[in-house]
Parts: C-alpha cells; structure tokens; sequence
C-alpha cells in the first residue's frame, strides 16, 4: 500500500505517493512507511490522528515536513503545465488511436497462412463483439471516447457485400436462433471470421474473475462455426487471459484485447494485411487454471491472501516448473518471418551488459521483430528463475533486409535484494544471455562473465558455518584460527570433526554459534567469540 521511502529513493522515485482509494488501515504507519497522500479524504480523521502522534511525540514531525513538500511541490507541476496549443485535432487522434491499437494486436495462430485474408475472399463476420466492441475495462477505467470504430463497419467499407454478418449470440448468453443464423452463414462464405469474448459483466475493476473460461454458448459457437468451415479465424476480446480449448483446431487466432476507440479499424487492419500483427503476449496464456501461480493461493481465507508464488510470477513460474502452457509470454506471430545470427554480450566500462545480435527478415514483406533478452544464472546463492526478460526492442525490418540490434541489460537489473545487507546487490558469475521471440522460443544463447559486489557483511553467532567458511574476508581468517586450534588440542575430536566432510555439509547450516553445545566438538563459546571479532576486525580494515 506504501512504499518505503528509502527505497523509493534507492530506485530514484522522487515523486508523491498516494495511495488506492479506501486502502489505508494505519494512516500514521503509512506516513512513516512512505505514503505522501491518502485518497479519498477521511473528512479530517486521520489528520487528526497524524496531529495527535506528533503532538504525543510518536511521530517525528521530519516525516509529516516530507509528504507535506511532496503534495506542494505536485501543486505546483500541475500549475506549471503549458496550457493546450490550439484546437484538438480528433481526427489526427483518432488515426494515432488506430495505429497504436494496431500495433497492440498479437498474432497468436496462423496456420497455412489463413491471414491476411485473401483479397478476393467472401467473409462470414460472426459475433456482437463485432457489431458492438467491448474496446475498454470496467470501473473508473471508463473514458468517454470521441467515436468508436466497430470491425463491422470496416469490413463493409472495406469488402462491401463480399462480407456479410450475424451475431451468433448476445452479452447475456446463448440464442438458438442467432446461433443457428451464424452457423448457416458461415458455411456459405469462403472465411469465418468470429469475434468472442467476455462481456463488461464478466470483468471488472472491484471484483475478481473465478475462472479462466470464455461463455459456453461461444465456445459452442467455435466448435458448430468450425464444423461448417475449416477456414475460421477466432478474433478474441478480454481484459484478461482466458483459456482456448480451440487452440488445437482453429487455424488462425488473433488476441486483440480491448483496443481502445479505433480497435475496430485497427483489427480489420490486421485481418486484412494493411498492418503486418507485431504485438507480443505481455502474460503467458495457460492451458487450465489449476497451473496458475496463485491457483491453491487465492482467494484466500477469513479477508486474506497468501501470495504464496513468490518471486515466481507470470512467465517465471511456469518456466520454473517446466508446464506446458498454450502461449507463452512474448510469443506473436507476424506475416514475415525472421532468422537470428549468434549473439555477442559483453560489460562496458560502467559494467553495463551490451548485448548485440543480427537479425533477417527473411520474408517477402516489411515486419517488426520485437527481439528479447532474457537473463539466466544457473549456479546463484539465491532463488531465481531460470530465465528474465531484461532488455527487449522493438525493429522494424525491410524485406530481404539485415539489422544489427543492440540491447543493453543495466548492472542494477541483475541485482537481488540481499536481506542480510537491507540492499540490492549484484551476484558475480556467469550469467546465461538468451535472446529470441518469446520466453519459450530462444533462438540463439551466449554468456558473459560480470563482476559483483563486494558484500562484507559483520559475523554474529547466528551466522551459519557455511557463511563463516565462505566470507571473502571471515573465512580465511576463521579457517587459520580454526587450524591453529586443531593443532594445539590435545583432543583430537575438534580434528576429526572439522576434517569430515560430510559432517560439515550437514552443519552448513547450522548457526556457529550453537556448535558449542555439540558434544566432542572440542570448541567453546569464548572461542567463537574471540573468533568472530577477529573477523569483524578484519572486515572493518
């Protein structure tokens, strides 16, 4: 709900944060924490709350001073913006709207080259989606649009009566008459073309969705739409993923999310080749919700959620536990192809990774290859996953034609927050340089060498045997004081336990500490102690 406000000036935030509306439980906490504004006003309570910590002296009034300066200084931002220079121009907005929403569309499925549609071919336009775009979410998302293109008036304005239309259903559920009106028509044009989706009423800012599923009555639609005509084209409209248990049979998909006022045009655009589909899936698209990350976590119990995938979130999960999915993240299709040279990765002098590799179009028409980075460390002392997006470029490529692309990965996306340090830090090692189309279709690999940061953390008695033995500066400090010991016991039983391997393995854990009270291990507590500040000394040096 608030950020701490040290790390948001680690990350170089400078801005207010305010909070979601009605989500502060503990206004005075949430000042300390970070939060600069609680929206919407609670008419005077919390303020009072704020005024009575600092006037008990529980609230040091420093942290009020920052969020009050924080809102002052947004004030005066908004009151220096230029005013507007001239009329709007809702065409010229209009026309941006449809190239952007174009250029959103993500090609999911296009066997034998369904799409573009051939010029010459009848269409069956099948789906209210089509008649009546769902081009925007639900909630306080809702804008009022200056016009609203529909894929229907498109097409005709495109193809005229070599396009013909029926709704095959309504928002609210199944029709026996429409369906069977779609189905007819779809076996008398030379495509289907069929637009579903989910309704408003199915998605919504306020509310969570309890399934991945599109409504019966459509996909039942898919299927009898599929019976009549092999060449169907499945146009989809969601918010959200939703699960495609067509995605076997149907030979083109088209993943064109709720596009915005110009969706309509801009879908058309991409059916009929004018705009060549470069979008890419922003989240992996599942086969069934049981492999979900927070399948088994959410909704929770008694008000609260446990977010039990970690830092396995989207892609990272479902890599990390090798499931197959329908789509992975990344993936989209375009009416060219493209061909990848082997990549190079090296640091710079600021220890930037500058990825570079070569890419060809080696189809017949201009293309956008969005090239993607991902980043591996196979051997690391923390959990992570075994592949992440880092750097990724969007190229516009002729024809026939080669592009050298350079990438650049920065040091601090490398980074984890090490909870021994309160830090990010950089791990050292060889890192793993994937880069392709999408998470799962990595078309050429390389690896590069990066230096990390030094980490010289002080030893307590709660540090593990396996952190003390480890310690850049520590562990060879402790294993000469250790060794010196060992030989100056008359006991040998210190000798033998530190020589065993296997009993060290199993100790690595375990706090040094607490070792003392192992029998024959031959090593008090004052020892460790002494031991320890020797270390300590010498990290401070």
């Amino acid at each position: 709900m608030a950020a701490d406000r040290h790390l948001a000036h680690r990350l170089g935030f400078q801005g207010l944060v305010v909070s979601d509306w009605g989500a502060v439980n503990e206004r005075v906490a949430a000042l300390v924490a970070g939060l600069d504004l609680e929206m919407p006003s609670s008419g005077g309570v919390t303020d009072a709350e704020i005024v009575a910590a600092i006037c008990d002296g529980t609230l040091d009034p420093a942290v009020l001073d920052t969020a009050a300066e924080r809102n002052l200084e947004l004030v005066a931002k908004a009151q220096q913006r230029p005013p507007v220079a001239g009329p709007l121009d809702v065409d010229a907005h209009h026309a941006l709207a449809r190239e952007v929403a174009g250029r959103s569309i993500v090609l999911l499925k296009n066997d034998d080259a369904l799409l573009p549609l051939a010029p010459d071919s009848s269409v069956a336009l099948i789906g209210e989606f089509a008649r009546t775009p769902r081009f925007q979410g639900g909630g306080s998302s809702h804008i009022n649009p200056t016009k609203v293109d529909s894929a229907l008036d498109e097409f005709v304005a495109q193809l005229g009566d070599r396009v013909r239309f029926a709704p095959g259903f309504t928002f609210d559920g199944a029709d026996a008459a429409l369906f069977e009106e779609a189905v007819a028509l779809a076996g008398q044009q030379d495509v289907a073309v069929l637009f579903v989706g989910l309704p408003a009423a199915e998605e919504s800012e306020g509310f969570d969705r309890e399934h991945l599923n599109l409504p019966a009555a459509q996909l039942d639609l898919v299927d009898a739409v599929l019976a009549v005509n092999p060449n169907t084209v499945v146009v989809l409209s969601n918010g959200a993923v939703v699960t495609l248990p067509f995605a076997e049979s149907v030979p083109a998909i088209v993943e064109a999310w709720l596009l915005g006022q110009a969706g309509g045009s801009a879908t058309v655009d991409v059916l009929t080749g004018a705009v060549n589909p470069s979008g890419r899936l922003t989240e992996t698209i599942p086969l069934r919700l049981e492999d979900t990350p927070a399948f088994g976590n959410f909704p929770g119990a008694l008000g609260h959620v446990r977010y039990g995938e970690g830092i396995y979130v989207g892609y990272r999960w479902y890599d990390q536990r090798e499931l197959d999915v329908a789509y992975p993240f990344g993936h989209g299709l375009s009416y060219t192809e493209f061909s990848y040279e082997p990549v190079t990765a090296e640091t710079d002098e600021t220890g930037q990774v500058i990825v570079t590799v070569r890419v060809t179009n080696v189809g017949d028409r201009t293309g956008r290859e969005v090239v993607q980075a991902y980043v591996g460390l196979d051997e690391s002392i923390v959990d992570r996953a075994p592949r992440e997006l880092k750097a990724f470029v969007s190229v516009e490529i002729p024809a026939g034609m080669t592009c050298e692309i350079p990438l650049m990965i920065h040091r601090d996306d490398l980074a984890y927050w090490d909870v021994r340090a309160d830090r990010f830090a950089v791990e050292g090692g060889t890192y793993r340089i994937d880069v392709g189309s999408s998470s799962r279709n990595i078309a050429q690999s390389t690896t590069v060498e990066v230096t990390g940061d030094e980490l010289r953390l002080p030893l307590t008695m709660e540090s593990s045997l396996g952190e003390v033995m480890a310690h850049p500066v520590a562990g060879p400090i402790v294993a000469e004081q250790l060794a010196a010991m060992q030989s100056d016991s008359s006991d040998d039983a210190a000798g033998g336990f530190l020589d065993d391997p296997m009993v060290t393995q199993l100790l690595g854990s375990f706090p040094i500490g607490r070792l003392t009270s192992f029998p024959g291990v031959g090593i008090e507590a004052d020892q460790v102690r002494a031991l320890i500040a020797v270390a300590n000394q010498g990290l401070d040096a």
